[in-house]
Parts: C-alpha cells; structure tokens; sequence
C-alpha cells in the first residue's frame, strides 16, 4: 500500500511537472519574437552573416531576426559558410519556341546532390542543357530549389567555435554530384543560391561545402533577398528574387525551407510554434517590400510538414489567398511537405486549372517535386 501511494505520489508530480512546463511553453511563446529587420549595408560587417553576401552578391538585400539571442548563435553557423551566388542573366537568348503567356514554376529538396537536375529539367521541363540548339526549350520556368549544395574554395575553412552540420552526400541515379553553381553554369540558366550551413566540417570529394536553398530560371533574376529565418533547430536562409516575365512585368518568388523538430529548449521557449514562428518571421520579410501586396508572388518549398491541415499552411493560405488547394498528396514518403502558394496581386497571373501536381518520378532525391503553370493574360 504504501509503495502503491509513493507511486501515485511520483506520477501526480511528474504529471504536474509536465503540466508546468506546457503553461510555461505557452506563455513563452507569446514573448519570443519573430520580429525581423532589414540589415543596412553599414552594418554589414558587424552582422557576421549578412557579411556572407558579399562578393558578386553584395547588393542583396539581408533580413535577418530582430532578437539578439538569435543573432549570436547564428553567426556561429554562417561563419563557415560562402558567400551569396548571384548569376542574374540566363546564358541562353530568348527562344522563338518558348511561350510569354505560360509560365511553369516548381519546388524541389534535392537532396544535397542525390536529385539529378538535369534530367529533371529534361524530363519535366522539356529543357535540355546540353543540346545542340540552344535556343531549343519549350517553355520558361523558375524552380525554386531546396537542400542545394555548393562545392568551392569560396567556402572558408571553418573557423574556431563555428556550428558545422554533419555531411549529406546525395547519390543521383546517372552520373556524379552535381553542385548548384555547376549547374546553372552548365545549363546557362540564371541563379541566386544563398547557404544556410556548411555540409560537413571536412572536405569532401570536391572540396568544402555548404548548403541552402537557390531559384534557378530561364529569365534574368533581379532584386535578389535572403530572409535569414528566427532560429529553432538549425540556421535556414529563405532566398527570393524577381523574375522579368514580359518586359517590366515581374513575378516575385521565394524558395524557402522550415525545419522538421526543434530541440526541448527550443519547444519550451517557443511552446512549439516552430514552423509558424519561423513563416511569420519570413512573411514579415517578403512583405516589408510590398506592403500593399500588388506584386505577384510565388512561396514554395518544403516546410517539412506532416499534415497538410498545419497550423503553418493555413496562415500560408491567407496570406497567398489565390494559392492551389494543398492536397494531400504525399511528397516524401508517406508525409507532404512540400508545397507552393501563390498571391496574384494586381499581376495579370492565374493558375492554371489542373497544372499543380506533384512530380512521379523522385528523379534520385529523396523529396518529389511539385510543378504548377501559370498563364499571363
């Protein structure tokens, strides 16, 4: 009897600990901000990681959280990572086969290398990269790109104190790693990659690297912005730019990727708002530039959802009213969480009926694609 009631006594503890610590989370909640600011050029070289967008990048605009707490553990990650690659013109001319009035765009986690690009532009796409007539793709697209990787000697060594994320090697179905760079190169394509962390403190097979997320595209990119998200389990670097549809006409997109679980502390310090802290932090952002929300835009990528009735999709959806219905299609494994949304503004963009699917093929990532079309009326 008496252990019996010691027994009762330990669980109603244990039970009123747990109970403390959700009201406790809750209530943190409310006061950890997602506030975010614009960082000045000024202040560029005091701001460890908006100095990690210079170089050929150096006019992109940086976003990075308001909180300082933030601030310092974040510089611990973009210390050893490159900087921004900015190639804002497509190698290739306009094509007589492309349409203006037809526009496809596409999310994609490629895995650290494992997702073969080129095959997947050719197969999906209809965009070969190394053909002989290079004018002779069907139609312009952006493909905002998640989990890109870049190998060069533009990434320090990792300096003393710096958090390294351990190395993820994708193995792609036909042929050697490919990194973003290498392939916006080789397939004449315009880019703009920011890294969120380096891949792997060593060097790999070729040379150091880091990883993030990147917009790849047929049209010349302009206007290039990295959101740096508040923090929860890892640093992650939300990347946008304009792409030039027909003549001034531009399309705001955003590639973007919100982190999977967070650690006790941060659950405790957050109450569990991860992905809705982190997508209010990067809505701010995006919207700091457009206020009245006039320009068109599109926001995809994988947020790591395993449902999609998230507390995070639905603040997506009222924020990008025109947004195809989430589905509930699965994209890796038996989760869905990739997705894109979409905001017309006074743009002359739509949706095109039926066009938002989720790709077959995973094209040797481990995340299948979506692709949508929209027409320019």
């Amino acid at each position: 009897m008496v252990a019996a009631r010691r027994f009762r006594a330990e669980a109603l503890t244990r039970s009123r600990i747990v109970a403390i610590a959700l009201v406790a989370a809750s209530l943190s909640a409310c006061t950890v901000s997602h506030r975010m600011r614009q960082v000045p050029v000024s202040e560029s070289v005091d701001y460890q990681c908006a100095a990690r967008s210079a170089g050929a990048g150096g006019d992109v605009r940086w976003f990075g959280p308001e909180r300082e707490a933030d601030r310092r553990t974040l510089a611990a990650w973009c210390s050893a990572v490159g900087p921004v690659a900015f190639i804002p013109e497509p190698a290739r001319d306009q094509p007589t086969s492309a349409s203006d009035s037809m526009l496809a765009v596409g999310t994609w986690n490629v895995h650290v290398g494992g997702g073969d690009l080129p095959e997947f532009l050719r197969s999906e796409l209809g965009y070969e990269c190394a053909a002989d007539d290079p004018t002779g793709f069907r139609e312009h697209f952006v493909l905002l790109v998640q989990e890109a990787y870049r190998a060069s000697a533009s990434v320090p060594v990792a300096p003393e104190g710096a958090i390294v994320s351990d190395r993820i090697a994708g193995k792609p179905p036909n042929g050697p790693r490919l990194d973003i760079v290498h392939v916006a190169e080789e397939c004449g394509l315009a880019l703009f990659y920011a890294p969120s962390t380096r891949n792997g403190k060593e060097a790999g097979e070729d040379g150091r690297e880091d990883r993030g997320s990147a917009i790849l595209s047929t049209l010349h990119l302009s206007d290039p912005m990295a959101v740096e998200l508040p923090l929860e389990a890892q640093r992650r670097v939300t990347v946008g730019a304009t792409a030039a549809v027909a003549g001034d006409l531009g399309l705001r997109a955003a590639s973007v990727h919100f982190d999977v679980a967070s650690n006790i502390l941060r659950v405790l310090s957050t109450g569990g708002s991860m992905r809705v802290r982190q997508n209010d932090g990067q809505t701010e952002a995006l919207d700091s530039l457009d206020p009245e929300g006039t320009l068109p835009i599109v926001v995809g990528g994988d947020l790591n959802t395993w449902s999609s009735r998230e507390t995070v999709i639905q603040r997506m959806l009222v924020s990008y009213p025109e947004s195809p219905d989430p589905g509930r299609e699965k994209t890796r494994g038996n989760w869905p969480p990739d997705h894109l949304f979409f905001r017309a503004g006074d743009g002359p963009f739509e949706l095109l009926e039926g066009s938002y699917r989720v790709v077959e093929d995973y094209h040797g990532s481990d995340h299948k694609a979506r692709l949508a079309r929209f027409v320019l009326r």
